[in-house]
């Protein structure tokens, strides 16, 4: 072929140009339609997400469609957005639950769907109904039903506060000093008063030093103190309030209120009592309940950040 000129195009070559065009064209056009579905497939996706998390642990395990959607339809539902946000905190935990699973009862599932539903979604909350949905998940319990009735029950703020009483160390801690004093019985606040005061290598002989003695030896995992009274029963000395580590704030004093109400807390008020004939003590507190340890096992409950729970609560 003479220098210059170009290489006919073939026919055959002419028809693959015309396809890739066309196959070009027609992606373009797949590609347009699919990206102008997305917010709406994205919607329903996360609409449906938290069934079909939740499928696997419930008798609905290998429904799909309709049967599926069903049964979202049975439930009194309220806000698919914190059931989605409940179960996507819950996901992780209970992708590792080893087959075979054995789904969680009905009689449990159903009251969780409904009150877990009227949470906001970024409510308190929405941690401890993950906790109990992954912990029925893993070892049902029938005390369980009873435990949604408490979430339901409960505020933000009032979690909050029950958090921060467990601690950042969790339940296990709070049980090691429930064994250790709680379960001595109402009087465990002066008794441990007394111990500390009556074996130290040198009782306190100030006022300074009775109150620091006080504060240090009421400083315990799940104890939250009210108030302290502490005087010299001769001298004139006296003096009273709160340590410096306490979450209590007067403004708070209905939450704890309702934390009663629930059976997850209780109140002691010792009454003045004398200690080594010298010192008239009295002290009032909130800890919590054996109903309140096994609640916060079944719930995770554990504070992340004490220090900033405190302070907003």
């Amino acid at each position: 072929m003479p220098p210059g000129r170009k290489r006919p195009i073939e026919p055959s070559a002419l028809s693959i140009q015309a396809s890739a065009k066309i196959g070009a064209s027609a992606k373009y056009e797949v590609h347009k339609t699919v990206s102008e579905r997305i917010p709406e497939d994205v919607t329903r996706a996360k609409h449906d997400a938290w069934l079909t998390i939740l499928s696997p642990i419930t008798q609905w395990a290998g429904l799909i469609g309709d049967k599926l959607a069903h049964k979202r339809d049975l439930l009194r539902i309220q806000q698919e957005e914190t059931l989605t946000a409940i179960m996507l905190r819950a996901a992780p935990r209970l992708a590792l639950l080893r087959p075979p699973i054995k789904p969680v009862p009905v009689k449990f599932l159903v009251p969780f769907l409904e009150y877990a539903s009227l949470e906001e979604p970024d409510s308190e909350l929405v941690k401890m109904w993950a906790n109990l949905l992954v912990s029925s998940a893993e070892n049902y319990h029938p005390d369980n039903v009873y435990y949604v009735r408490l979430i339901s029950q409960m505020s933000s703020v009032q979690a909050r506060l029950f958090e921060a009483m467990i601690g950042p160390r969790g339940p296990q801690s709070v049980l090691v000093s429930m064994e250790e004093n709680f379960f001595l019985g109402q009087n465990f606040l002066a008794d441990r008063i007394r111990d500390a005061f009556g074996n130290a290598k040198k009782p306190p002989s100030t006022l300074r030093q009775a109150w620091n003695r006080l504060t240090k030896t009421l400083n315990m995992q799940g104890v939250v103190i009210e108030h302290i009274d502490v005087g010299h029963q001769v001298k004139e000395d006296y003096t009273n309030g709160a340590p410096p580590y306490s979450l209590y704030r007067d403004e708070q004093q209905n939450d704890y209120a309702i934390l009663r109400g629930l059976g997850l807390i209780e109140y002691i008020d010792t009454g003045f009592f004398v200690v080594l004939d010298q010192w008239k003590i009295k002290v009032m507190a909130h800890y919590v309940s054996p109903l309140g340890l096994n609640f916060a096992q079944a719930c995770g409950v554990q504070a992340t950040n004490p220090d900033k729970d405190s302070a907003d609560v």
